[in-house]
């Protein structure tokens, strides 16, 4: 039998989740948690086999919370679910130490067919991030996967703080058309127009540098 544990902080999708494991018979819902707190206390002695993250919590990143379980109990299987295709999340969902990556909108039975992969010590991610993953390789074999670089996060971060593109060169000691230019690659990855864009989805996904 296979114990799983959901957290999500939305009700409905982890009513659903749960009716789709439970036409599985190998499968056990051990628990569900709506945010991390009520979880976190429990990870150093867990048995679980897997559990199911959401991406986006309320007060932490999904992928911080993967993070904190594989450093406490390195055992655990972890499963992000998330509605994000873009490849900025799946590279750091891989670093952060995830298992699997399921896209929200994959069938029940891909679920259910992750889930069984990763218990015996696979890697797995649905159709549409397999397709990223294997583009992205693709692409760009001579470096790999797509990652922000430590110039694009300084960037990002005086971003954050409300400076401008002049502003920044200033600090960084570059040209201001540099700095547009790091700005234009960082859109880009992130699959966003405008730097309000960017900054309300670094605010809402919690995203750290």
């Amino acid at each position: 039998m296979h114990k799983i544990i959901i957290l999500d902080d939305h009700t409905l999708f982890r009513i659903g989740v749960i009716a789709i494991l439970k036409n599985e018979s190998s499968f056990e819902v051990e628990s569900e948690h709506q945010n991390f707190d009520s979880l976190r206390p429990l990870i150093p002695s867990l048995s679980s086999h897997v559990i199911l993250v959401d991406i986006s919590l309320p007060k932490e990143s999904g992928l911080e919370v993967v993070k904190y379980i594989k450093n406490v109990n390195p055992k655990l299987k972890v499963i992000i679910l998330s509605s994000h295709k873009e490849e900025f999340y799946l590279v750091n969902a891989l670093d952060a130490g995830a298992d699997g990556y399921i896209h929200k909108d994959a069938e029940p039975e891909e679920l259910i067919k992750g889930i069984k992969k990763v218990v015996k010590g696979e890697k797995f991610y649905s159709l549409e991030i397999s397709s990223l993953l294997i583009n992205s390789m693709y692409n760009r074999p001579q470096k790999g996967m797509l990652y922000l670089t430590n110039k694009e996060k300084q960037v990002i971060q005086f971003l954050q703080d409300g400076y401008s593109s002049k502003e920044i060169a200033d600090k960084l000691d570059v040209s201001p058309r540099t700095i547009e230019t790091h700005r234009a690659n960082i859109l880009n990855k992130f699959g966003l127009k405008n730097t309000t864009e960017l900054i309300k989805k670094i605010v809402e996904q919690k995203i750290n540098f």
